[in-house]
């Protein structure tokens, strides 16, 4: 089967999709900023985004994707949207695996945001008081990034569509995959 890794902007459904799948398929599912977490001890989301702003941080990311480079056996790990920026990381992630790309659009994205009720991330900035929407702030900053995630992926998935529809796509393009393996 092989290791699937899944990169994209946040928010994008890599986590969700990605969780529901490996539901289906019946293989194991790993999610890089929950073992980020876990390996900081952080207990929330605004000690997530505290983190994300230092060194312990990307090194942190780094000995998850060492680690789930390393594991024998198959899995999809969905990534913290910045990990696949990380040279060395990317490189991992294609020496032991496939990398996906989960592009939604961010309009749809700052709109599910919008319309989820959740209470999300906010910082203050500290100069002149003003409230920072940390994952609407991250939605237009890794948007930027959108090139360097296209020219890592193997491959590509549109997920613009209902939860059930991007699962049936992941679903099917990992079997495609499959098939192309089995072929070769």
């Amino acid at each position: 089967m092989g290791k699937y890794f899944l990169i994209g902007i946040p928010n994008c459904g890599k986590s969700t999709l990605g969780r529901l799948t490996a539901d289906i398929m019946k293989l194991p599912f790993f999610d890089t900023d929950t073992m980020v977490c876990e390996l900081l001890k952080l207990e929330s989301a605004r000690d997530f985004f505290r983190a994300a702003f230092n060194s312990q941080f990307m090194n942190a990311q780094r000995a998850v994707i060492n680690e789930l480079a390393d594991l024998d056996g198959d899995g999809i790990i969905a990534t913290g949207a910045e990990i696949a920026l990380i040279p060395e990381c990317a490189e991992r992630m294609h020496a032991s695996g496939t990398i996906i790309h989960i592009k939604r659009k961010p309009k749809i994205i700052l709109s599910d945001l919008r319309n989820s009720g959740k209470r999300r991330p906010i910082l203050r900035d500290e100069e002149n008081g003003t409230e920072i929407d940390m994952q609407e702030n991250a939605v237009k900053l890794y948007f930027k990034e959108y090139r360097q995630y296209k020219a890592i992926a193997d491959l590509s998935l549109d997920n613009n569509g209902s939860e059930d529809e991007g699962v049936q796509k992941l679903v099917m393009l990992i079997n495609l995959c499959q098939e192309v393996k089995i072929q070769t």
